[in-house]
């Protein structure tokens, strides 16, 4: 090796380095910090969520995305979108850029069993939070807001999306 380390003596070096920093945090710091600190590192799949969950908005979203039937798509994913989002202007928004993209790339968030991996979130004000999703080409992941709708029920409903 000539004084040079090899890829793999790196990734050990690196993992060891990630890992004594992931014991740091968690001798220093509560739960919610280090659950977001490994949520950042590792990811978190997200398989079969709960109904009316944030996460199975999302997954619904996607679901809906992936349909091969277009229309069958697009009235599935505007019932997943915030009442905010449903007004004919917003819609035809969605219609024209967020939905045709999302159809593009719906693959690149899914995996073969329909799972996404959650990289980060950030609790908005307004009873939202803005999840970050793996994206299979991008080093960054990409942003999907969710909120309680209170004019259906309180249920968590897409508010923005990048996906």
């Amino acid at each position: 090796m000539h004084g040079k380390e090899s890829k793999q003596s790196k990734m050990i070096g690196l993992i060891g380095r990630l890992a004594l920093a992931l014991a740091l945090l968690t001798m220093a710091a509560g739960c919610e910090v280090v659950d977001k600190a490994r949520m950042k590192l590792l990811g978190v799949t997200v398989e079969n969520p709960e109904p009316e969950t944030a996460e199975w908005v999302i997954r619904e979203v996607l679901m809906a995305a992936k349909d091969p039937d277009a229309e069958k798509g697009w009235e599935r994913f505007q019932k997943m979108l915030h009442s905010q989002e449903r007004t004919n202007n917003a819609l035809r928004g969605w219609q024209q850029f967020g939905w045709p993209r999302l159809k593009r790339q719906a693959h690149l968030y899914l995996d073969e069993q329909n799972r996404y991996v959650l990289r980060d979130f950030k609790v908005m004000q307004n009873d939202g939070i803005d999840f970050f999703l793996e994206n299979r080409e991008r080093d960054l992941p990409t942003p999907c807001a969710v909120y309680l709708d209170y004019a259906n029920n309180k249920h968590w409903r897409v508010k923005r999306c990048s996906l």
